[in-house]
């Protein structure tokens, strides 16, 4: 491990160049950025080769290739495609930038797998069951190659009633809690080297398709890595993490749309019929379109015939996807003049009634009536009475926010008495 240190700190450096890319980022139409988008793929034909070759002689800012590969996390891939493709092209002292900033996160990707895999067998041995995705996973089972991508932390799902049980092993290992969210936790290691994104749930409440532990697990696919096999999700589930995690930003990240299009090469020979069909199940079947047409808007990639033919009776995708494509390299956290803001956007990109309205109003009507770990400390019940838990937690918001009111009441000075 100590040997590896180097490169972790050296990777770490990498993550803090990305940080100030976007200070100048003015338009998303420069030279550059389709320089960007032209290299950000593992395979392209001749004529491909050819429209890199050509924007590469054109006026290029490469410093600012560099921080925005650095900031998209596509830092691998377009130094992967320039050294193949046209080396000479690109300035030495950039190129040697590009080298060491790829064999860094190569360094620390072979590092953080090495730390999954012990956490998973951690966790296995305590009969905690775990799913990892993203990272080292999905880096091994679509792009084929651990070098290719950029991760910075280590996602690990687990059930619901297992969650707070292996947050504690986490702990043990010497790991702290730096934020908790509502479905997840985030925990650093010793070192600050290791992160790691606890889940119970993939997404927030909030958001369509939570996929939890229970319905991914029931059609787990095995992925090899480093040696070791651990249990990866299917090529539908993953689209479907895919889909969602592209549409959770208000600025797509270009990292996220080149994972779609490598899951298009790797999977494009899939039941892509049954693949939107258990997707509307889940209330995510626009969100699936949208994620492949984007990608196929921004890389050029071909969609197969059964996404092209669905989309005609979802056209308003469309201009969700030419709102999104602005969105990709615009630098500033509002929106665009005449954009949608990020409300209307979810609101129009979402299909059933329930989503549009769950994340503005029917979330706090769930936070009202739902049991939460405040109401089970109250009072220990057996699972067989658990139901009781939604008469118990009226009762203990009304008793606290009553008090509180009468409280009030109570030190607010009476009108005789000023």
């Amino acid at each position: 491990m100590n040997g590896a240190l180097p490169l972790v700190k050296a990777a770490i450096r990498m993550r803090q160049c990305a940080v100030s890319a976007y200070g100048d980022i003015s338009t998303a139409s420069r030279p550059e950025v389709d320089l960007l988008c032209h290299c950000a793929r593992t395979q392209g034909g001749k004529q491909h080769a050819k429209q890199i070759k050509s924007l590469a002689k054109k006026d290029i800012e490469w410093s600012y290739v560099l921080r925005m590969a650095l900031a998209h996390r596509v830092m691998p891939l377009v130094y992967r495609t320039l050294s193949f493709t046209c080396p000479d092209a690109v300035p030495k002292t950039i190129l040697e930038q590009f080298r060491t900033h790829f064999y860094a996160n190569a360094g620390r990707n072979l590092f953080l797998t090495k730390e999954l895999i012990k956490l998973l067998h951690l966790l296995e041995s305590h009969e905690v069951p775990a799913i990892a995705y993203k990272g080292p996973t999905f880096a091994v089972s679509i792009y084929g190659n651990l070098a290719l991508r950029q991760f910075g932390d280590l996602d690990i799902l687990v059930q619901e009633r297992d969650y707070d049980r292996a947050r504690h092993l986490l702990t043990s290992q010497g790991f702290r809690l730096t934020i908790e969210h509502e479905w997840e936790s985030e925990l650093i290691d010793e070192s600050g080297t290791v992160a790691v994104d606890l889940h119970k749930r993939i997404t927030t409440r909030e958001f369509s398709c939570p996929l939890s532990f229970k319905y991914l697990s029931r059609r787990l696919q095995p992925t090899r890595l480093a040696g070791t096999v651990v249990p990866g999700l299917c090529p539908e589930d993953t689209l479907l993490m895919l889909s969602i995690q592209l549409t959770k930003d208000r600025h797509p990240q270009l990292a996220k749309i080149c994972d779609v299009a490598e899951f298009l090469r790797v999977h494009g020979r899939l039941n892509w019929v049954k693949a939107l069909k258990q997707a509307k199940i889940l209330g995510g079947e626009r969100i699936v379109l949208f994620g492949l047409c984007l990608t196929s808007n921004l890389l050029g990639v071909a969609l197969p015939p059964e996404v092209a033919r669905e989309l005609r009776f979802h056209s308003s995708i469309h201009d969700l996807v030419n709102h999104a494509s602005q969105q990709v390299f615009y630098p500033s956290d509002e929106a665009p003049p005449g954009q949608l803001t990020a409300q209307q956007f979810h609101w129009l990109l979402r299909e059933r009634l329930r989503d549009k309205l769950y994340p503005h109003y029917l979330r706090y009507v769930h936070g009202v009536i739902v049991p939460c770990e405040l109401d089970r400390r109250l009072l220990s019940l057996p699972r067989e009475l658990s139901f009781l838990y939604y008469f118990i937690r009226p009762v203990r918001l009304i008793g606290k926010h009553g008090l509180l009111q009468i409280r009030r009441a109570i030190r607010r000075p009476r009108s005789h008495d000023l």
